[in-house]
């Protein structure tokens, strides 16, 4: 597999993938002393359940402590695993944890009933800032990063996670993100990188592919990122991205 796929990732001028956690050690040193690519771990964080105590749950309550503890736990674990790793870039914590919190407990359903999405962020948040913090302490020489769904929450991760490197944001706002830059200079001050962006080839309104539509899209939106880097005069906290469509 890393012979067929990586010479066509290093032929197109890929400088790091996203990948989730299970890609073994010796794969990430491999690719990266052959290929020059960088990996980017990403641990979900219970984004599509997590087994606890033998017992799977397909709805995370980041809320439960001993949740937390076992989600925390695993974490760490596979921090450790990589210790010392060549071509290991950064963490990457969670994939649109935003867009998945829907377990109820007591506590929340207490509260007003637009009170309780903003509350279970705010559980998944402090959460984030508790792994971020363990992580540095075992491998403060990598950044971590989250991958949000867009910016939704961005005033609770400024007030919850202090401790965040880069703000990951999955982007899917076409040709242009619009004032996304300027939104996470103005709020959290940190870099800002593309977990996902890109546009589908499908054209939905005339039932056909369209490769040059997508294209367009896509040189946009690379052209963007560029844009927003450091010293281009505009928002300056692009890094990059990791093209998904």
């Amino acid at each position: 597999a890393l012979a067929r796929e990586m010479p066509l990732l290093k032929n197109m001028g890929v400088n790091v993938i996203r990948h989730y956690v299970g890609i073994p050690p010796r794969w990430v040193e491999y690719i990266y002393d052959r290929y020059g690519i960088y990996t980017v771990v990403n641990h979900p964080v219970g984004r599509y359940g997590f087994t606890v105590d033998g017992v799977w749950r397909a709805s995370i309550d980041y809320s439960d402590p001993h949740v937390r503890e076992a989600l925390t736990a695993d974490v760490i674990a596979m921090v450790e695993s990589f210790r010392g790793v060549r071509g290991m870039l950064l963490w990457l914590l969670g994939n649109e944890n935003n867009y998945g919190l829907s377990w109820s407990s007591f506590e929340i359903e207490a509260l007003p009933e637009g009170e309780r999405e903003a509350a279970r962020a705010r559980r998944l948040y402090s959460l984030f800032e508790e792994i971020t913090r363990a992580i540095k302490e075992r491998d403060p020489g990598r950044p971590v990063a989250i991958a949000n769904g867009d910016l939704q929450y961005i005033d609770i991760i400024a007030e919850e996670c202090a401790s965040l490197d880069i703000l990951g944001t999955n982007v899917y706002r076409g040709i242009s993100a619009r004032d996304l830059f300027d939104v996470v200079r103005r709020t959290l001050g940190v870099p800002v990188m593309f977990t996902e962006f890109g546009v589908d080839a499908w054209n939905a309104r005339e039932m056909r592919e369209d490769q040059m539509t997508q294209a367009r899209f896509l040189l946009g939106q690379w052209r963007e990122i560029y844009e927003q880097s450091s010293g281009k005069g505009r928002a300056g906290n692009a890094i990059g991205g990791f093209i998904f469509q």
